[in-house]
């Protein structure tokens, strides 16, 4: 009997964990991370190199045309289109060339963040 309430208790564990990042969805959130452009932090999988990650890079033609987004926890969320626009003007008068930290607040929806506010940590 032991065992079935251990393994109903394991069973229950995981299925709240699977359930629990999805209670996030269409809520209000506030998320700390690096500010990067979409292009490139798609294909960054190491949180190392999105510290690294440039403002110079970010604010090139291509990559900027990608729009922003945050990132946090080893993945990319991408802001809305209107939350790029006061992203790009946060990396134009960043003094920081890179580690650039960010604070987003907004609604997640997905990996999309429809941003309210954005400002440099």
């Amino acid at each position: 009997m032991k065992r079935i309430a251990a393994c109903l208790s394991i069973m229950a564990v995981a299925l709240g964990l699977t359930i629990l990042p999805g209670l996030a969805e269409g809520k209000k959130v506030t998320l700390s991370g690096y500010l990067l452009d979409q292009m490139c932090g798609q294909e960054i999988k190491d949180p190392a190199k999105a510290k690294e990650h440039t403002r110079e890079c970010a604010l090139m033609d291509h990559c900027a045309a990608s729009g922003y987004g945050i990132y946090v926890d080893g993945k990319l969320l991408k802001f809305d289109k209107a939350g790029s626009q006061p992203a790009r003007t946060l990396l134009e008068n960043s003094k920081k060339e890179k580690e650039i930290e960010v604070i987003a607040e907004g609604t997640l929806s997905g990996n999309v963040l429809t941003v309210t506010s954005l400002k440099e940590k």
